[in-house]
């Protein structure tokens, strides 16, 4: 299948807030589950929600994450199906921390395939979004590393 056909089968729209296209498909008291899909060239932007969230690995290309915790601690995670070469199928992102995520394709017709559920359940009101300037300024140390990693598009 190609990324259209994807698109369409799942009912997924824009996700004008992050990039990217979703569609929700729980929704409780208690959490919510989306499916992401990300095609070559999109990112998901940085951004931070107040609730725990788990990406989980569906299908296609895996995604490079970089999440900064709230104590400021830099993690790097292949959310992806080759546990053997590090890769993981899921990625728990704790509530505060930022995070942005790259597919890791070469061709434009590659994309992947995530889901992501939250926990207590997603709001709009709890998101906060930053620009690469933003994050560069509140982590300086950081600024060299992340814009190396923020052109992958392939493994780095």
């Amino acid at each position: 299948m190609n990324a259209k056909q994807v698109i369409n089968e799942l009912k997924l729209t824009p996700l004008s807030i992050e990039g990217g296209h979703f569609h929700e498909i729980y929704r409780g008291a208690h959490g919510t589950s989306i499916y992401y899909l990300l095609r070559h060239g999109e990112r998901s932007k940085w951004h931070r929600v107040k609730s725990d969230e788990i990406w989980y690995y569906h299908a296609g290309v895996p995604a490079l994450q970089l999440i900064i915790h709230p104590d400021g601690r830099f993690e790097k995670t292949v959310i992806g199906p080759n546990v053997a070469k590090g890769e993981r199928p899921q990625s728990l992102i704790p509530g505060g921390a930022w995070q942005t995520a790259i597919p890791l394709s070469s061709s434009r017709r590659e994309w992947g395939l995530f889901g992501a559920a939250v926990f207590p359940a997603f709001e709009y009101e709890d998101f906060t979004g930053a620009e690469d300037a933003e994050i560069e300024a509140e982590f300086p140390s950081l600024t060299g590393e992340l814009r190396h990693l923020l052109k992958c598009h392939t493994r780095c």
